[in-house]
């Protein structure tokens, strides 16, 4: 058997574990429910520009899902000691890294794309969105292998995780601090990413209107520039470790 065949049974497995186990399908399906349900109470919020400024949100909430459900799943690995079988598995470690952090990739990135058609707002410019959607999947993997290398357990985990979720604050601050502080902000991922996000959903000189504090910079690379290099460093230095420490 070819190691991609071996790649589509382990999928095949996985997805069958998660439709099987209803705790694990419960957490796939959260965001969709929750999007569901924010959607229906803007409609009874009067307040203007508010689904504008919630819409980025229906895209983002799925990669921290995804990474702390992953990376709760390695360090429960690592506390049962079953790291020690990717020694015997008929796959290279490289291959079996790629394919779990692909595959939390394209599941963070499946569900934010479903969350956002939930949502019901469409984006004004649909280029940029999918941009941006792509780049936030991205937490997703980076997240994950940061909690199972730093994390030697599950509390400390939970420590973590909690840490790690101040940044993702850096938007919200926005609306709330002087301008002058908006360039510290900016080095959060999430500011980058919720700003080309509501650009994507705003319509031409509707940000303007509304008094929008975020400073959002118009080439798109400038955007994407710290969530990328963040989360790229992040797995890169995350899995030395996971390796060292399998190893």
């Amino acid at each position: 058997m070819s190691e991609a065949a071996r790649i589509l049974a382990l999928a095949h497995k996985d997805a069958r574990g998660i439709a099987r186990d209803r705790f694990l399908l419960w957490i796939a399906l959260y965001p969709l429910v929750l999007v569901a349900l924010l959607r229906l109470v803007l409609r009874w919020i009067p307040v203007e520009g508010m689904a504008l400024y919630l819409a980025p949100v229906s895209a983002i909430l799925a990669p921290s899902l995804v990474g702390i459900l992953l990376g709760f799943s390695l360090i429960e690995e690592h506390e049962q000691k079953t790291w020690q079988l990717l020694r015997v598995l008929p796959l290279r470690e490289r291959t079996l890294w790629g394919y779990l952090l692909g595959g939390a990739y394209v599941l963070a990135l499946a569900l934010s794309l479903a969350c956002s058609a939930i949502y019901g707002r469409a984006p004004t410019a649909p280029s940029r969105f999918l941009l941006m959607t792509a780049t936030a999947a991205l937490v997703a993997p980076a997240l994950a292998v940061l909690l199972a290398a730093v994390a030697r357990d599950k509390i400390q985990g939970l420590a973590l995780g909690k840490i790690l979720s101040a940044p993702s604050a850096a938007p919200l601050l926005a609306f709330f601090v002087p301008a002058a502080w908006h360039p510290l902000l900016a080095w959060s991922p999430w500011y980058g990413i919720y700003a080309g996000l509501l650009e994507s959903f705003a319509s031409p000189g509707q940000l303007a209107s509304l008094g929008c504090p975020l400073r959002i910079p118009a080439p798109a690379w400038v955007v994407l520039a710290v969530p990328v290099g963040a989360c790229g460093l992040t797995i890169f230095f995350s899995l030395r470790a996971l390796r060292r420490r399998v190893g």
